[in-house]
């Protein structure tokens, strides 16, 4: 009786090669997919953690920032405004609150030092406060006073200064948010420091207020990486009490 040998024939050989070949193209494409999905995840989870850091920052130093001191410059892709580190209040009934360039203050000052700090009083516009209208070097303070280098002339109504220690100009170069201080209200910026970077877009709007409703800062931000795009936004209402 004739022995039979099992075995595979040329053809299905090649069948299963086909087949696995294929099944291999279809997991293949199932990891790269895969791959790419958790790339771009990452990619955009990280731009919005950066954009929305970004306009936190932005958020708060608005909301301490000196009253009316807040202007857009170059057709929305620059904003600059005073930086404030400490308000309070003086008595207005009082003859000597202001004397000279000795101002009088309710508040406790003690352990501070504003040298080299600006006075604000009663800031009504950017224009007064880059004038330099409403505003007065300090050359030191004591527990109760603060005392400037030149006359104080104006008042507030409302009894309250602020002191400014530097302007402040956020605007886009290149595809980096920089943020410049430490320069006085009026100057030319300097110490410019990138704030974010793989910015593509910056537009800041500001909406007027009255007296009774605040103004209003909307930024608008575009970030990009790897072909993936960011786009946030932000609504800021100021301080409106000079």
């Amino acid at each position: 009786m004739a022995s039979r040998r099992a075995g595979f024939t040329l053809v299905e050989l090649v069948m299963v090669i086909v087949l696995l070949g294929i099944v291999g193209l279809v997991v293949g494409q199932i990891i790269l997919a895969a791959g790419r999905g958790y790339r771009t995840r990452t990619t955009l989870k990280e731009l919005q953690d950066a954009g929305r850091l970004a306009l936190t920052f932005v958020d708060r130093e608005l909301r301490e920032a000196v009253p009316d001191s807040v202007r857009v410059l170059d057709g929305g892709t620059v904003l600059e405004y005073g930086r404030t580190v400490f308000g309070g209040g003086y008595d207005t009934g009082a003859a000597a609150a202001i004397s000279g360039p000795v101002l009088t203050v309710l508040d406790d000052l003690s352990g501070r030092d504003f040298s080299g700090c600006l006075l604000v009083i009663y800031n009504t516009s950017s224009a007064d406060f880059y004038g330099g209208g409403s505003t007065f070097p300090i050359i030191g303070n004591s527990a109760g006073s603060i005392t400037c280098s030149t006359t104080i002339d104006r008042t507030s109504p409302y009894g309250r200064y602020y002191v400014c220690d530097a302007a402040v100009k956020l605007k886009l170069a290149a595809d980096e948010l920089l943020y410049c201080s430490g320069y006085r209200p009026g100057d030319a910026e300097t110490g410019c420091q990138p704030l974010i970077d793989g910015v593509t877009s910056l537009e800041f709007q500001l909406h007027s207020g009255t007296r009774a409703e605040a103004m209003l800062v909307a930024v608008r931000l575009t970030l990009a990486r790897d072909d993936l795009t960011v786009r946030l936004g932000q609504q800021v209402r100021l301080l409106n009490f000079p």
